[in-house]
């Protein structure tokens, strides 16, 4: 996958945020806090449409409680467990074996989603835990104690 624009989102609830993007779609989000990256010298620093738009999406997330799809999603290349995320409000969950799979298979599924937040993943839980979380389960905590699914 090639990325040819990168902005960084400071100062959010769960750190500095990078997201990656080529000319049509946001591809990663890199949780600067938890991950290290080395970026491509052929990549732009510079902003466009979607990246404001993504930065605008997180913070009103973040600071307004706002989830929705994402226009610059590319929902075409989305693995069917992953498109059913979409489906999940903010707020509310699903359990791992909501799903047509094993519960392991649909985690990790959802270890694989490059755009997390976007596409909700946190919101799937154990039915004994609240699962895992990659890169850290601090993020998956974070972002649960926010849409006041967990209060630990």
């Amino acid at each position: 996958m090639s990325f040819t624009r990168a902005k960084v989102v400071y100062n959010l609830p769960i750190g500095d945020i990078l997201i990656l993007a080529d000319e049509n779609y946001i591809r990663k989000l890199i949780f600067l806090s938890y991950e290290r990256v080395e970026l491509n010298y052929y990549l732009s620093l510079s902003s466009n449409e979607i990246l404001d738009k993504a930065e605008i999406f997180l913070k009103n997330y973040f600071y307004n409680n706002l989830w929705y799809p994402f226009e610059y999603i590319d929902y075409s290349e989305l693995n069917e467990v992953l498109k059913k995320l979409m489906d999940i409000k903010f707020g509310n969950f699903v359990y791992y074996s909501s799903f047509d799979k094993f519960p392991r298979a649909v985690a990790r599924i959802l270890s694989k989603n490059e755009t997390p937040i976007f596409v909700p993943c946190h919101r799937v839980i154990s039915k004994y835990s609240i699962g895992g979380y990659s890169p850290s389960i601090e993020i998956k905590k974070v972002l649960l104690r926010h849409e006041g699914i967990i209060f630990i």
